[in-house]
């Protein structure tokens, strides 16, 4: 007697996760940087390989200090693949917006926020957002109100594309 086929459903995605499925490429860039086909990790594509299509042209010849700095984050084992993105994303923004965050940390997050939120839904997603802010939150840099209005300001943003 044959045994019936299993049909192995794959579980509901993660209405607060990234967007983005596995592979993740080929990807086409929505900032205007490069569109990537492949991935050259060990192991195969990874979530934030995604940053690949970001533009570099803003920094220069600081670019590869971008790079650079972002491998460094990658290469953690003890974090998850969501919250690399958003550390990296970060770590691109304060580069050349320091001065801004530092005036007003409230309205430079909100900045973070409305350049990135493209990239925050298709790698990171609201949950590794929520983290983010609920650090810079613990650093004194926000209030518990601001975190709330800076993730309302990402659903809008999500809402209306």
């Amino acid at each position: 007697m044959a045994t019936p086929e299993k049909h192995v459903t794959p579980p509901p995605p993660n209405p607060f996760g990234p967007t983005a499925q596995y592979p993740f490429l080929p990807a086409k860039s929505e900032y205007g940087g490069p569109d990537l086909e492949y991935s050259v990790r060990f192991g195969g594509p990874k979530i934030y390989d995604l940053l690949g299509t970001l533009p570099l042209e803003p920094y220069g010849i600081l670019s590869w200090a971008v790079l650079d700095r972002e491998e460094e984050i990658f290469e953690s084992d003890d974090i998850p693949d969501e919250h690399k993105v958003m550390h990296a994303l970060w770590a691109r923004w304060i580069t050349l917006n320091r001065r801004l965050f530092v005036a007003h940390f409230f309205n430079g997050t909100k900045l973070f926020v409305d350049q990135y939120w493209k990239m925050i839904r298709r790698a990171a997603g609201w949950e590794a957002l929520r983290y983010w802010l609920l650090m810079l939150m613990a650093n004194r840099f926000l209030t518990g109100r601001e975190v709330a209005e800076t993730l309302r300001r990402y659903e809008n943003w999500c809402s209306e594309d």
